[in-house]
């Protein structure tokens, strides 16, 4: 009877020291059938490892961001008048109808989107904070028709006024050549994008203060 005791706790422990160290584990089960027959095959995901490479990834990118820039008051007063200009006013279906429906940019006429899932990490802190920004992840706002190998680019964020030029974010190729990021690393952003000046013969440097 004593040895029956025995076996079972050996046993609950065992099972309980097997769920500790699969904590943060995911296992996923396949089946294959060789020659008519069916054999089974688990493999463990470990989620801990995944966040890691997310998190060196996150650090690494934070190394490589670019010195920021300030706009001056004059600057921020501008870029804040022209948001006003620039919000959403009317219904999703008429985009046309919007403030800066276009925005020209390396000679590309890029359209403006009402709502986007879509976002890019970019390669400096973006100088104003509003609601398309925050820090160095921006929202997607228009789609340009390109003669890329892609077809299709995208600008992020809203634009802002620097050094007498108005300037807007957009997406570029990402390589990992660009950061030192400690092993392992990996990340799901999807875009990641730069600092881009929209041409100068664009509508937007119309935009002046209205007279107080």
């Amino acid at each position: 009877m004593k040895k029956l005791i025995f076996i079972i706790v050996f046993l609950s422990c065992t099972t309980n020291q097997a769920n500790i160290e699969n904590i943060g584990k995911v296992s996923t089960t396949t089946k294959k059938i060789v020659n008519n027959s069916t054999t089974t095959t688990t493999t463990i995901y470990d989620s801990e490892e995944h966040y890691l490479r997310l998190d060196n990834f996150e650090e690494a990118w934070e190394n490589s961001l670019k010195e920021p820039i300030t706009l001056s008051e004059e600057e921020k007063e501008l870029t804040q008048y022209l948001y006003s200009l620039w919000t959403w006013k009317g219904d999703k279906w008429t985009p046309e109808n919007e403030n800066f429906y276009k925005l020209k940019v390396n000679g590309q006429i890029c359209r403006r989107i009402w709502n986007s899932m879509g976002y890019a990490w970019v390669d400096e802190i973006h100088p104003i904070e509003n609601m398309f920004t925050d820090g160095y992840v921006v929202t997607q706002r228009y789609i340009c028709i390109t003669n890329s190998d892609n077809g299709r680019e995208s600008l992020f964020g809203a634009p802002f006024y620097y050094q007498d030029k108005w300037w807007v974010y957009q997406d570029y190729k990402f390589s990992w050549d660009q950061i030192d990021c400690k092993n392992p690393c990996g990340t799901s952003v999807q875009n990641f994008a730069t600092r881009v000046l929209i041409d100068l013969d664009d509508e937007i440097y119309k935009t002046t203060l209205p007279d107080s």
